[in-house]
Protein backbone atom coordinates (compact mmCIF):
# COMPACT_ATOMS: atom_id res chain seq x y z
CA UNK A 1 0.00 0.00 0.00
CA UNK A 2 2.81 2.40 0.90
CA UNK A 3 4.64 1.72 -2.35
CA UNK A 4 1.52 2.19 -4.44
CA UNK A 5 0.08 5.21 -2.63
CA UNK A 6 0.79 7.35 -5.71
CA UNK A 7 -2.07 5.37 -7.33
CA UNK A 8 -4.30 4.59 -4.35
CA UNK A 9 -4.52 8.09 -2.88
CA UNK A 10 -5.67 9.79 -6.12
CA UNK A 11 -8.18 6.97 -6.62
CA UNK A 12 -9.45 7.31 -3.04
CA UNK A 13 -9.78 11.06 -3.52
CA UNK A 14 -11.66 10.49 -6.78
CA UNK A 15 -14.17 8.13 -5.13
CA UNK A 16 -14.59 10.51 -2.21
CA UNK A 17 -15.34 13.43 -4.53
CA UNK A 18 -17.82 11.33 -6.55
CA UNK A 19 -19.49 10.33 -3.29
CA UNK A 20 -19.77 13.94 -2.14
CA UNK A 21 -21.21 14.98 -5.51
CA UNK A 22 -23.73 12.11 -5.48
CA UNK A 23 -24.75 12.74 -1.88
CA UNK A 24 -25.32 16.45 -2.52
CA UNK A 25 -27.54 15.82 -5.54
CA UNK A 26 -29.39 13.01 -3.74
CA UNK A 27 -30.17 15.46 -0.93
CA UNK A 28 -31.29 17.99 -3.54
CA UNK A 29 -33.63 15.37 -5.01
CA UNK A 30 -35.14 14.76 -1.59
CA UNK A 31 -35.32 18.46 -0.68
CA UNK A 32 -37.21 19.33 -3.86
CA UNK A 33 -40.27 17.81 -2.18
CA UNK A 34 -42.30 20.69 -0.68
CA UNK A 35 -42.62 20.80 3.11
CA UNK A 36 -45.67 18.94 4.32
CA UNK A 37 -46.28 17.13 1.01
CA UNK A 38 -45.52 13.68 -0.33
CA UNK A 39 -43.12 12.84 -3.12
CA UNK A 40 -44.38 13.14 -6.70
CA UNK A 41 -46.37 9.94 -7.20
CA UNK A 42 -47.38 8.36 -10.52
CA UNK A 43 -51.08 7.53 -10.74
CA UNK A 44 -51.66 6.25 -14.28
CA UNK A 45 -49.82 6.21 -17.60
CA UNK A 46 -51.04 6.57 -21.19
CA UNK A 47 -52.95 9.86 -20.92
CA UNK A 48 -53.89 12.08 -23.89
CA UNK A 49 -54.88 15.73 -23.82
CA UNK A 50 -55.39 16.74 -20.20
CA UNK A 51 -56.82 15.75 -16.85
CA UNK A 52 -60.50 16.58 -17.15
CA UNK A 53 -61.67 16.27 -13.55
CA UNK A 54 -60.22 15.33 -10.16
CA UNK A 55 -62.49 15.29 -7.11
CA UNK A 56 -62.12 14.15 -3.54
CA UNK A 57 -64.53 11.40 -2.45
CA UNK A 58 -64.92 9.43 0.76
CA UNK A 59 -62.63 6.61 -0.36
CA UNK A 60 -59.98 8.81 -2.01
CA UNK A 61 -60.14 10.55 -5.39
CA UNK A 62 -62.30 10.30 -8.50
CA UNK A 63 -60.33 11.21 -11.66
CA UNK A 64 -61.35 11.46 -15.31
CA UNK A 65 -59.01 11.90 -18.26
CA UNK A 66 -58.65 11.39 -22.00
CA UNK A 67 -57.31 7.97 -22.95
CA UNK A 68 -56.99 7.36 -26.70
CA UNK A 69 -59.97 9.61 -27.42
CA UNK A 70 -62.23 7.99 -24.79
CA UNK A 71 -63.20 9.18 -21.32
CA UNK A 72 -61.42 7.11 -18.69
CA UNK A 73 -62.26 7.04 -14.99
CA UNK A 74 -59.91 5.92 -12.22
CA UNK A 75 -60.44 5.70 -8.49
CA UNK A 76 -57.41 6.37 -6.28
CA UNK A 77 -57.23 5.77 -2.54
CA UNK A 78 -55.84 8.23 0.02
CA UNK A 79 -52.35 6.76 -0.39
CA UNK A 80 -52.47 7.61 -4.12
CA UNK A 81 -52.82 3.97 -5.16
CA UNK A 82 -55.09 3.21 -8.12
CA UNK A 83 -57.84 0.79 -7.06
CA UNK A 84 -60.12 0.82 -10.12
CA UNK A 85 -60.08 1.93 -13.75
CA UNK A 86 -62.90 2.09 -16.29
CA UNK A 87 -63.19 3.38 -19.86
CA UNK A 88 -66.53 5.02 -20.68
CA UNK A 89 -68.10 5.03 -24.20
CA UNK A 90 -67.70 8.79 -24.53
CA UNK A 91 -65.50 10.37 -27.18
CA UNK A 92 -63.59 13.43 -25.97
CA UNK A 93 -61.30 15.87 -27.74
CA UNK A 94 -57.96 17.13 -26.48
CA UNK A 95 -59.54 20.36 -25.15
CA UNK A 96 -62.97 19.05 -24.14
CA UNK A 97 -64.87 20.40 -21.14
CA UNK A 98 -66.31 17.58 -19.06
CA UNK A 99 -68.09 17.32 -15.74
CA UNK A 100 -68.01 13.77 -14.48
CA UNK A 101 -68.66 11.74 -11.38
CA UNK A 102 -67.80 8.05 -11.32
CA UNK A 103 -69.31 6.62 -14.54
CA UNK A 104 -71.68 9.53 -15.25
CA UNK A 105 -70.77 12.64 -17.19
CA UNK A 106 -71.96 15.88 -18.80
CA UNK A 107 -70.27 16.92 -22.04
CA UNK A 108 -70.87 18.68 -25.36
CA UNK A 109 -71.53 16.56 -28.45
CA UNK A 110 -72.50 18.16 -31.78
CA UNK A 111 -73.31 21.47 -30.00
CA UNK A 112 -75.70 19.65 -27.66
CA UNK A 113 -75.23 19.36 -23.91
CA UNK A 114 -75.37 15.63 -23.31
CA UNK A 115 -75.69 13.51 -20.17
CA UNK A 116 -74.37 9.96 -19.85
CA UNK A 117 -75.90 8.03 -16.95
CA UNK A 118 -73.51 5.08 -17.09
CA UNK A 119 -75.53 3.21 -19.69
CA UNK A 120 -76.91 5.60 -22.29
CA UNK A 121 -76.72 9.20 -23.49
CA UNK A 122 -79.46 11.81 -23.20
CA UNK A 123 -79.62 15.37 -24.60
CA UNK A 124 -80.13 18.11 -22.01
CA UNK A 125 -80.01 21.20 -24.28
CA UNK A 126 -79.64 21.66 -28.05
CA UNK A 127 -77.44 24.15 -29.93
CA UNK A 128 -75.62 25.64 -26.98
CA UNK A 129 -72.67 28.00 -27.47
CA UNK A 130 -70.57 26.74 -24.57
CA UNK A 131 -70.33 24.68 -21.40
CA UNK A 132 -68.36 25.35 -18.21
CA UNK A 133 -68.17 23.39 -14.98
CA UNK A 134 -66.50 23.59 -11.60
CA UNK A 135 -66.60 20.89 -8.92
CA UNK A 136 -70.03 21.95 -7.71
CA UNK A 137 -71.62 24.07 -10.47
CA UNK A 138 -72.42 23.52 -14.14
CA UNK A 139 -73.22 26.34 -16.57
CA UNK A 140 -74.01 26.59 -20.28
CA UNK A 141 -74.94 29.54 -22.46
CA UNK A 142 -76.82 30.43 -25.61
CA UNK A 143 -76.07 33.82 -27.20
CA UNK A 144 -76.70 36.31 -24.33
CA UNK A 145 -78.38 33.87 -21.89
CA UNK A 146 -76.62 31.84 -19.23
CA UNK A 147 -78.15 28.76 -17.60
CA UNK A 148 -77.34 26.75 -14.49
CA UNK A 149 -77.65 22.97 -14.57
CA UNK A 150 -78.62 20.89 -11.52
CA UNK A 151 -76.69 17.60 -11.72
CA UNK A 152 -79.00 15.88 -9.23
CA UNK A 153 -82.21 16.45 -11.20
CA UNK A 154 -80.84 17.07 -14.74
CA UNK A 155 -82.87 20.26 -14.91
CA UNK A 156 -81.67 23.75 -15.82
CA UNK A 157 -82.74 27.29 -15.11
CA UNK A 158 -81.88 30.62 -16.70
CA UNK A 159 -79.64 32.73 -14.46
CA UNK A 160 -79.03 35.97 -16.33
CA UNK A 161 -79.17 37.84 -19.61
CA UNK A 162 -76.15 39.93 -20.62
CA UNK A 163 -76.01 43.15 -22.64
CA UNK A 164 -73.69 41.54 -25.20
CA UNK A 165 -73.35 38.02 -26.63
CA UNK A 166 -71.43 35.79 -24.24
CA UNK A 167 -67.89 34.86 -25.27
CA UNK A 168 -67.05 32.62 -22.34
CA UNK A 169 -67.90 31.66 -18.78
CA UNK A 170 -65.36 30.93 -16.04
CA UNK A 171 -66.62 29.10 -12.97
CA UNK A 172 -64.92 29.36 -9.59
CA UNK A 173 -64.31 26.37 -7.35
CA UNK A 174 -66.16 28.34 -4.69
CA UNK A 175 -69.84 27.58 -4.87
CA UNK A 176 -71.98 30.03 -6.83
CA UNK A 177 -69.23 32.34 -8.10
CA UNK A 178 -68.61 32.75 -11.85
CA UNK A 179 -67.46 35.31 -14.42
CA UNK A 180 -69.02 36.03 -17.81
CA UNK A 181 -67.01 37.64 -20.63
CA UNK A 182 -68.31 39.51 -23.66
CA UNK A 183 -66.19 40.88 -26.48
CA UNK A 184 -66.90 44.60 -26.93
CA UNK A 185 -64.38 45.24 -29.71
CA UNK A 186 -61.04 43.85 -30.91
CA UNK A 187 -59.18 45.23 -27.91
CA UNK A 188 -61.79 45.29 -25.11
CA UNK A 189 -63.47 42.47 -23.21
CA UNK A 190 -66.20 43.16 -20.67
CA UNK A 191 -66.21 40.93 -17.59
CA UNK A 192 -69.19 40.56 -15.24
CA UNK A 193 -68.86 38.61 -11.99
CA UNK A 194 -72.00 36.92 -10.65
CA UNK A 195 -72.79 35.23 -7.37
CA UNK A 196 -75.67 32.85 -6.83
CA UNK A 197 -77.36 32.05 -3.54
CA UNK A 198 -79.97 29.36 -3.94
CA UNK A 199 -82.38 30.79 -6.56
CA UNK A 200 -81.03 34.34 -6.28
CA UNK A 201 -78.29 35.60 -8.64
CA UNK A 202 -76.74 39.05 -8.64
CA UNK A 203 -73.87 40.81 -10.35
CA UNK A 204 -71.28 41.73 -7.72
CA UNK A 205 -68.54 43.17 -9.91
CA UNK A 206 -67.70 44.23 -13.45
CA UNK A 207 -64.57 45.44 -15.21
CA UNK A 208 -62.99 45.59 -18.64
CA UNK A 209 -59.81 43.91 -19.87
CA UNK A 210 -57.83 45.91 -22.42
CA UNK A 211 -55.58 43.89 -24.71
CA UNK A 212 -53.01 44.65 -27.36
CA UNK A 213 -53.11 43.43 -30.95
CA UNK A 214 -53.22 39.65 -31.13
CA UNK A 215 -53.68 39.20 -27.37
CA UNK A 216 -56.56 37.03 -26.18
CA UNK A 217 -58.16 36.69 -22.75
CA UNK A 218 -57.33 33.08 -21.85
CA UNK A 219 -58.64 32.57 -18.32
CA UNK A 220 -60.26 34.23 -15.31
CA UNK A 221 -60.20 32.87 -11.79
CA UNK A 222 -62.14 34.04 -8.74
CA UNK A 223 -61.95 33.45 -5.01
CA UNK A 224 -63.64 35.10 -2.06
CA UNK A 225 -62.80 35.49 1.64
CA UNK A 226 -63.34 38.02 4.42
CA UNK A 227 -61.02 40.49 2.65
CA UNK A 228 -63.22 40.62 -0.43
CA UNK A 229 -63.25 39.27 -3.97
CA UNK A 230 -59.88 38.18 -5.37
CA UNK A 231 -59.62 38.11 -9.19
CA UNK A 232 -56.88 37.12 -11.59
CA UNK A 233 -56.97 36.99 -15.36
CA UNK A 234 -54.50 35.60 -17.85
CA UNK A 235 -53.92 36.63 -21.46
CA UNK A 236 -52.06 34.90 -24.26
CA UNK A 237 -50.35 36.31 -27.34
CA UNK A 238 -48.71 34.28 -30.11
CA UNK A 239 -45.16 35.45 -30.73
CA UNK A 240 -42.57 33.61 -32.80
CA UNK A 241 -44.36 30.28 -32.55
CA UNK A 242 -44.80 30.50 -28.74
CA UNK A 243 -47.58 31.84 -26.52
CA UNK A 244 -46.57 34.74 -24.29
CA UNK A 245 -48.64 34.84 -21.09
CA UNK A 246 -49.49 37.82 -18.94
CA UNK A 247 -51.23 37.64 -15.56
CA UNK A 248 -53.02 40.39 -13.59
CA UNK A 249 -54.37 40.34 -10.03
CA UNK A 250 -56.60 42.57 -7.92
CA UNK A 251 -58.68 42.53 -4.76
CA UNK A 252 -62.16 44.09 -4.74
CA UNK A 253 -62.79 44.91 -1.09
CA UNK A 254 -66.36 46.07 -1.73
CA UNK A 255 -68.83 45.22 -4.53
CA UNK A 256 -68.98 47.28 -7.72
CA UNK A 257 -65.77 49.25 -7.18
CA UNK A 258 -63.20 50.39 -9.70
CA UNK A 259 -60.63 47.78 -10.70
CA UNK A 260 -56.91 48.31 -10.08
CA UNK A 261 -55.21 45.26 -11.56
CA UNK A 262 -51.47 44.80 -11.07
CA UNK A 263 -49.13 42.66 -13.10
CA UNK A 264 -48.36 39.31 -11.44
CA UNK A 265 -44.60 39.10 -10.89
CA UNK A 266 -43.34 35.60 -10.04
CA UNK A 267 -40.07 34.98 -8.20
CA UNK A 268 -38.66 31.47 -7.92
CA UNK A 269 -37.35 30.80 -4.40
CA UNK A 270 -35.15 28.00 -5.78
CA UNK A 271 -33.10 30.20 -8.13
CA UNK A 272 -33.93 33.52 -6.44
CA UNK A 273 -34.86 35.03 -9.79
CA UNK A 274 -37.87 36.52 -11.55
CA UNK A 275 -39.72 34.10 -13.81
CA UNK A 276 -41.10 35.43 -17.08
CA UNK A 277 -42.39 32.21 -18.72
CA UNK A 278 -45.43 30.81 -16.92
CA UNK A 279 -48.88 29.39 -17.68
CA UNK A 280 -52.01 27.81 -16.13
CA UNK A 281 -52.59 30.38 -13.38
CA UNK A 282 -55.02 28.97 -10.81
CA UNK A 283 -56.19 31.12 -7.87
CA UNK A 284 -56.97 29.14 -4.71
CA UNK A 285 -58.07 30.26 -1.28
CA UNK A 286 -56.34 28.73 1.75
CA UNK A 287 -56.37 29.36 5.49
CA UNK A 288 -53.48 31.78 4.96
CA UNK A 289 -55.18 33.70 2.16
CA UNK A 290 -54.92 33.62 -1.65
CA UNK A 291 -52.30 31.49 -3.36
CA UNK A 292 -51.47 30.67 -6.96
CA UNK A 293 -50.95 27.22 -8.42
CA UNK A 294 -49.23 27.63 -11.79
CA UNK A 295 -46.77 26.16 -14.28
CA UNK A 296 -43.37 27.81 -14.74
CA UNK A 297 -40.56 27.04 -17.12
CA UNK A 298 -37.72 27.33 -14.65
CA UNK A 299 -34.62 25.62 -13.34
CA UNK A 300 -35.36 22.32 -11.60
CA UNK A 301 -31.70 21.29 -11.25
CA UNK A 302 -28.40 23.05 -11.98
CA UNK A 303 -28.32 23.81 -15.72
CA UNK A 304 -31.61 21.93 -16.34
CA UNK A 305 -34.81 23.85 -17.13
CA UNK A 306 -38.26 22.34 -17.45
CA UNK A 307 -41.95 23.15 -17.05
CA UNK A 308 -43.02 22.40 -13.48
CA UNK A 309 -45.99 23.02 -11.23
CA UNK A 310 -45.39 25.64 -8.53
CA UNK A 311 -47.18 27.11 -5.54
CA UNK A 312 -46.87 30.90 -5.16
CA UNK A 313 -47.75 33.00 -2.13
CA UNK A 314 -48.05 36.81 -2.11
CA UNK A 315 -45.42 38.94 -0.40
CA UNK A 316 -45.58 42.71 -0.78
CA UNK A 317 -46.01 43.28 -4.53
CA UNK A 318 -44.54 39.90 -5.57
CA UNK A 319 -45.53 36.24 -5.63
CA UNK A 320 -42.89 33.84 -4.25
CA UNK A 321 -43.04 30.48 -6.01
CA UNK A 322 -41.72 27.10 -4.88
CA UNK A 323 -41.76 23.70 -6.59
CA UNK A 324 -44.55 21.18 -6.23
CA UNK A 325 -43.62 18.93 -9.15
CA UNK A 326 -39.95 17.95 -9.25
CA UNK A 327 -39.39 16.08 -12.53
CA UNK A 328 -37.50 17.08 -15.66
CA UNK A 329 -40.56 16.25 -17.79
CA UNK A 330 -43.11 18.88 -18.88
CA UNK A 331 -45.43 19.20 -15.87
CA UNK A 332 -48.59 21.20 -16.66
CA UNK A 333 -52.41 21.01 -16.69
CA UNK A 334 -52.77 20.79 -12.92
CA UNK A 335 -56.06 20.21 -11.11
CA UNK A 336 -56.28 21.55 -7.56
CA UNK A 337 -58.36 19.36 -5.25
CA UNK A 338 -57.68 20.76 -1.80
CA UNK A 339 -54.89 22.34 0.20
CA UNK A 340 -52.10 19.76 0.05
CA UNK A 341 -53.77 17.69 -2.70
CA UNK A 342 -52.96 18.27 -6.36
CA UNK A 343 -52.90 16.31 -9.64
CA UNK A 344 -51.16 17.22 -12.89
CA UNK A 345 -50.01 15.84 -16.24
CA UNK A 346 -46.36 14.86 -16.72
CA UNK A 347 -45.35 14.68 -20.39
CA UNK A 348 -42.14 13.41 -21.95
CA UNK A 349 -42.30 13.16 -25.76
CA UNK A 350 -45.51 11.34 -26.68
CA UNK A 351 -45.80 9.67 -23.30
CA UNK A 352 -47.92 11.33 -20.60
CA UNK A 353 -48.93 10.25 -17.12
CA UNK A 354 -50.94 11.63 -14.22
CA UNK A 355 -48.87 12.59 -11.19
CA UNK A 356 -49.99 13.72 -7.74
CA UNK A 357 -48.93 14.96 -4.32
CA UNK A 358 -50.78 14.56 -1.04
CA UNK A 359 -50.45 15.64 2.57
CA UNK A 360 -51.33 12.15 3.84
CA UNK A 361 -49.11 11.70 6.96
CA UNK A 362 -47.80 8.27 5.93
CA UNK A 363 -46.77 9.49 2.48
CA UNK A 364 -45.19 12.66 3.89
CA UNK A 365 -43.13 10.69 6.41
CA UNK A 366 -41.95 8.28 3.72
CA UNK A 367 -40.91 11.17 1.46
CA UNK A 368 -38.69 12.75 4.12
CA UNK A 369 -36.12 9.93 3.99
CA UNK A 370 -33.55 9.32 1.26
CA UNK A 371 -34.71 6.67 -1.20
CA UNK A 372 -32.85 4.50 -3.69
CA UNK A 373 -34.16 6.65 -6.55
CA UNK A 374 -32.59 9.72 -4.91
CA UNK A 375 -29.14 8.09 -4.95
CA UNK A 376 -29.52 6.94 -8.56
CA UNK A 377 -30.79 10.31 -9.78
CA UNK A 378 -28.17 12.07 -7.67
CA UNK A 379 -25.37 10.05 -9.26
CA UNK A 380 -26.56 10.62 -12.84
CA UNK A 381 -27.22 14.32 -12.21
CA UNK A 382 -23.75 14.76 -10.73
CA UNK A 383 -22.00 12.88 -13.53
CA UNK A 384 -23.93 14.91 -16.12
CA UNK A 385 -22.33 18.09 -14.76
CA UNK A 386 -18.72 16.90 -15.10
CA UNK A 387 -18.30 17.77 -18.81
CA UNK A 388 -18.60 21.42 -17.76
CA UNK A 389 -15.34 20.86 -15.89
CA UNK A 390 -13.54 20.72 -19.24
CA UNK A 391 -14.34 24.40 -19.71
CA UNK A 392 -12.89 25.16 -16.31
CA UNK A 393 -9.77 23.15 -17.23
CA UNK A 394 -9.09 25.60 -20.05
CA UNK A 395 -8.96 28.35 -17.44
CA UNK A 396 -6.80 26.13 -15.19
CA UNK A 397 -4.10 26.21 -17.84
CA UNK A 398 -3.87 29.96 -17.26
CA UNK A 399 -3.05 29.59 -13.56
CA UNK A 400 -0.75 26.63 -14.21
CA UNK A 401 1.28 28.48 -16.85
CA UNK A 402 3.13 31.00 -14.62
CA UNK A 403 4.32 28.29 -12.24
CA UNK A 404 5.42 26.00 -15.09
CA UNK A 405 7.26 28.84 -16.84
CA UNK A 406 8.98 29.64 -13.54
CA UNK A 407 10.15 26.02 -13.12
CA UNK A 408 11.49 25.93 -16.68
CA UNK A 409 13.41 29.17 -16.14
CA UNK A 410 14.92 27.85 -12.90
CA UNK A 411 15.91 24.57 -14.60
CA UNK A 412 17.94 26.49 -17.20
CA UNK A 413 19.56 28.69 -14.59
CA UNK A 414 20.04 26.14 -11.78
CA UNK A 415 19.13 22.56 -12.69
CA UNK A 416 20.32 21.26 -9.32
CA UNK A 417 17.63 23.30 -7.57
CA UNK A 418 15.02 21.31 -9.52
CA UNK A 419 16.63 17.89 -8.96
CA UNK A 420 17.26 18.53 -5.26
CA UNK A 421 13.76 19.98 -4.72
CA UNK A 422 14.96 23.16 -3.10
CA UNK A 423 12.28 24.67 -0.85
CA UNK A 424 12.56 28.18 -2.31
CA UNK A 425 11.79 26.82 -5.79
CA UNK A 426 8.90 24.62 -4.58
CA UNK A 427 7.17 27.34 -2.59
CA UNK A 428 7.80 30.05 -5.19
CA UNK A 429 6.07 27.89 -7.83
CA UNK A 430 3.18 27.11 -5.48
CA UNK A 431 2.95 30.80 -4.55
CA UNK A 432 2.65 31.83 -8.22
CA UNK A 433 0.10 29.06 -8.75
CA UNK A 434 -1.94 30.20 -5.72
CA UNK A 435 -1.98 33.88 -6.69
CA UNK A 436 -3.12 33.31 -10.29
CA UNK A 437 -5.57 30.59 -9.25
CA UNK A 438 -7.11 32.85 -6.61
CA UNK A 439 -7.86 35.71 -8.99
CA UNK A 440 -9.02 33.53 -11.90
CA UNK A 441 -11.37 31.45 -9.73
CA UNK A 442 -13.27 34.54 -8.57
CA UNK A 443 -15.19 34.76 -11.85
CA UNK A 444 -16.68 31.30 -11.16
CA UNK A 445 -18.12 32.16 -7.75
CA UNK A 446 -21.37 33.43 -9.24
CA UNK A 447 -24.90 33.64 -7.78
CA UNK A 448 -25.55 30.28 -9.48
CA UNK A 449 -22.68 28.76 -7.48
CA UNK A 450 -24.17 30.14 -4.25
CA UNK A 451 -27.65 28.85 -5.14
CA UNK A 452 -26.73 25.30 -6.14
CA UNK A 453 -23.51 24.41 -4.31
CA UNK A 454 -23.58 22.46 -1.00
CA UNK A 455 -23.41 24.30 2.29
CA UNK A 456 -19.77 23.33 2.83
CA UNK A 457 -18.88 25.37 -0.28
CA UNK A 458 -21.25 28.34 -0.04
CA UNK A 459 -20.40 29.69 3.40
CA UNK A 460 -19.52 33.33 4.11
CA UNK A 461 -16.27 34.45 2.39
CA UNK A 462 -16.15 31.19 0.44
CA UNK A 463 -14.58 32.94 -2.55
CA UNK A 464 -11.55 33.81 -0.39
CA UNK A 465 -11.22 30.63 1.66
CA UNK A 466 -11.89 27.92 -0.97
CA UNK A 467 -8.96 28.75 -3.32
CA UNK A 468 -6.53 28.77 -0.37
CA UNK A 469 -7.89 25.53 1.13
CA UNK A 470 -7.70 23.74 -2.24
CA UNK A 471 -4.01 24.65 -2.53
CA UNK A 472 -3.27 23.50 1.05
CA UNK A 473 -5.11 20.19 0.54
CA UNK A 474 -3.28 19.59 -2.74
CA UNK A 475 0.00 20.29 -0.99
CA UNK A 476 -0.89 17.89 1.83
CA UNK A 477 -1.87 15.07 -0.54
CA UNK A 478 1.33 15.62 -2.54
CA UNK A 479 3.41 15.26 0.62
CA UNK A 480 1.63 11.99 1.43
CA UNK A 481 2.50 10.41 -1.95
CA UNK A 482 5.85 12.08 -2.61
CA UNK A 483 8.86 9.76 -3.03
CA UNK A 484 12.42 10.63 -2.11
CA UNK A 485 13.79 10.34 -5.65
CA UNK A 486 11.21 12.70 -7.22
CA UNK A 487 12.26 16.00 -8.76
CA UNK A 488 10.13 19.15 -8.63
CA UNK A 489 8.49 18.43 -11.99
CA UNK A 490 7.05 15.15 -10.69
CA UNK A 491 6.04 16.73 -7.40
CA UNK A 492 4.34 19.69 -9.08
CA UNK A 493 2.62 17.30 -11.50
CA UNK A 494 0.94 15.41 -8.63
CA UNK A 495 0.13 18.70 -6.90
CA UNK A 496 -1.65 19.85 -10.09
CA UNK A 497 -3.45 16.48 -10.40
CA UNK A 498 -4.94 16.67 -6.90
CA UNK A 499 -5.92 20.31 -7.39
CA UNK A 500 -7.53 19.61 -10.77
CA UNK A 501 -9.59 16.71 -9.38
CA UNK A 502 -10.99 18.92 -6.63
CA UNK A 503 -11.71 21.76 -9.06
CA UNK A 504 -13.61 19.43 -11.44
CA UNK A 505 -15.73 17.76 -8.74
CA UNK A 506 -16.15 20.55 -6.19
CA UNK A 507 -16.36 23.76 -8.24
CA UNK A 508 -17.23 23.13 -11.89
CA UNK A 509 -20.61 21.32 -11.38
CA UNK A 510 -22.11 24.49 -9.89
CA UNK A 511 -20.57 27.29 -11.91
CA UNK A 512 -21.46 27.16 -15.61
Amino acid sequence: MKKKRTIYLPMMLLFLLIGLLTFHHAMKERDLTPDGLSRNTEIVDGVNGKILTAKKVDSGYDIHFNENGKLANVHVNEKLEMINKETLPIEVGLTATIWAKNNTAYFVEDQALTYFDGKEKRTIADKIDGFEASDTNLYYWEKDKIFKLDSTTNTSEQLAITDHPISNVFASDQKGLFAVTSKIDDFTTHVAVFKTNRNDVKQVQSFEVESISGEMLADIDLAENEEGLHVIYQTGQAHGGTIIRRGEYTLFKTPNTESSFKNIEIYDTFTRSKQRVFDNLDLVMTENGPELILSIRGMIKPKIESWNVYRAVPKDEEWLASHISTTTSVSKNHVYVDEGELFWLDTRGKNAKIMAVSDHPELVEKGESLQASDWVNGFYTGMAKLPYGLILLLVAVMWLAPAIIFLFCVSFWNEDAIEQCRSWVRYSAIGLFTIFQYFLLQRFFTPMFEAFSPIYLSFQMHSVIIPIVLVLLSLLFTRLVRKSHWNLYQEFGYFSLFHTLMIIFLISPYTI
